[in-house]
């Protein structure tokens, strides 16, 4: 119940118990009413989440025997100034070129949080403005060693920046739509803290052996986790500055990761426990394998020529492909996300040039599209099952559908505001459009057939939400969320009712 004694509906509640172990998380229905069976017969802290306001449970439940418990759970204010989601924040910030560019500029890293937003609790002044935006040029700006901030002008940032922030009252996350948490049932999500806090934890992927496996950007690692024991293990990559960002599984179970720093491509055979890896003489972003076998990535930082290129393992030879040259910036447009579609066309993003990529092996053409909206940061597409490319855009909290027959796009805001939609996988078997957030600390799913999003917000503050992955055999949905600076790596595993 709610602290006025209504029923808090869609309440989102977490069983965190000691000695290890996932937190377990459930749903409430309309009605408050929430399964406590998912969670441990063990003793546990149940920490709430109102869908309406930030609260607090009047109590703990110590379970000591499994037994069915039934009664009524009360919410009572919070104590303390709550931490609003990102999306919060950016929703004071009116819409426009400006804002979508600060989203795609900066929000790939960092969380628009109270941290990034306000400084120590108040307004920024115009000259910690300056000097924070002139640090991030500075580092990542054009002509740097990653560049991924655009060249705009500081001071144009700093003056609508301050001008739009300062005197904002602290702000208060708005409630989620009720019509877009209806569909939750008795959904459950299972977050694991990630074993080095600090890594970056980037992509994942289910492996068919029922294993997980996600890519630790900073340690150089592969961790390994059974879902079984919730445990995991880790694999150490022997390459010097590994840095493995992408990773995929090929029909045999082998693992093929890009690793950025090193401009190589790696091969594991868990079998053998053997690697092997090839030079490609680029900084890579994203993988995929067609059903050839070749392994298809982009040149992240590639420009003037921009560059698509494959790698055929049996050979050991690397095919780069230009990407046909359209107005754009003099920075590079940002090669991003790749797809290889069931026809072995190869479909990919440009974050910063805002255009859909379409390579056709058979013929060697390469065409782009201009996205809908300006600005819109296409980050992570997938193909669904008919063919359709769906693209996350990042800058403009949209997805949109493009339809290869007629080449044209339909946009489908989310319900909520500012969540910067970062990455899409599409079950193949169901046809769910599974959409993971960088801002609103959310996973989205969107029914293409009735066109209606369900959202199943997370209990984790932070969570930008790099990847996803889907388990073909049950339908789990599992991400890695992670930010800089200082918000710790989750593993987390969505199984839908």
């Amino acid at each position: 119940m709610n602290p006025d004694g209504s029923p808090s509906a869609y309440a989102l509640l977490t069983a965190r118990r000691g000695g290890g172990g996932g937190a377990v998380s459930v749903w409430a229905d309309a009605e408050g009413r929430f399964d406590p069976s998912a969670f441990p017969s063990t003793s546990y802290a149940l920490e709430v989440r109102s869908a309406v306001a930030e609260a607090q449970p009047r109590l703990t439940v110590d379970v000591s025997e499994v037994e069915p418990i039934t009664g009524t759970l009360s919410l009572d204010p919070p104590t303390a100034r709550p931490e609003p989601r990102g999306s919060s924040f950016l929703a004071q910030l009116p819409d426009s070129d400006a804002k979508r560019e600060l989203i795609v500029d900066c929000g790939g890293c960092h969380i628009f949080d109270s941290l990034r937003m306000r400084k120590d609790g108040r307004d920024r002044s115009e000259e910690e403005w300056r000097s924070a935006l002139t640090l991030m040029r500075t580092l990542y700006g054009p002509g740097s060693n990653f560049p991924i901030v655009s060249d705009r002008d500081v001071e144009d940032d700093v003056a609508w920046l301050h001008g739009a922030l300062a005197g904002q009252p602290w702000p208060e996350d708005a409630p989620w739509p009720t019509e877009a948490l209806a569909g939750i049932g008795r959904a459950q999500i299972t977050e694991w803290d990630m074993p080095q806090p600090l890594d970056l934890a980037h992509d994942v992927a289910v492996h068919p052996s029922g294993e997980i496996l996600v890519t630790g950007m900073f340690t150089h690692l592969v961790y390994r986790f059974d879902p079984t024991t919730g445990a995991f293990t880790t694999e150490p990559i022997p390459v010097d500055n590994a840095n493995p960002r992408a990773i995929d599984v090929d029909p045999a179970g082998h693992w093929w990761l890009l690793l950025g720093a090193a401009g190589e491509i790696a091969r594991y055979d868990p079998g053998a426990a053997e690697w092997e890896s090839w030079p490609i003489g680029m900084y890579p972003h994203s993988i995929a394998l067609d059903a050839e076998g070749d392994v298809w990535y982009n040149g992240h930082f590639t420009h003037a020529p921009e560059l698509i290129a494959e790698l055929d393992p049996s050979s050991g030879e690397a095919t780069s492909h230009e990407v046909v040259s359209s107005p754009t910036p003099p920075e590079s447009t940002i090669p991003y996300g790749l797809r290889v579609a069931a026809d072995g066309v190869v479909w990919g993003t440009q974050l910063r040039g805002n255009r859909l990529v379409r390579h056709d092996p058979a013929t060697g053409d390469t065409r782009v599209f201009e996205m809908p909206t300006t600005n819109s940061g296409p980050r992570r597409p997938d193909v669904g099952p008919d063919g359709s490319i769906w693209i996350p855009e990042f800058g403009a909290n949209r997805i949109a559908r493009f339809d290869p027959e007629t080449e044209t796009f339909r946009e489908y805001e989310l319900p909520t505001a500012d969540t910067a939609p970062y990455v899409i996988r599409v079950d193949p078997v169901r046809g769910t459009v599974w959409i993971g957030t960088g801002h609103g600390d959310v996973i989205a799913a969107f029914d293409p057939v009735v066109e209606a999003f369900t959202l199943y917000p997370l209990p984790t503050r932070g969570a930008l939400i790099r990847h996803i992955d889907i388990d073909e055999s049950n339908g789990d949905v599992w991400a890695t969320y992670s930010a800089s600076p200082g918000i710790g790596g989750k593993l987390a595993r969505i199984r839908p009712s």
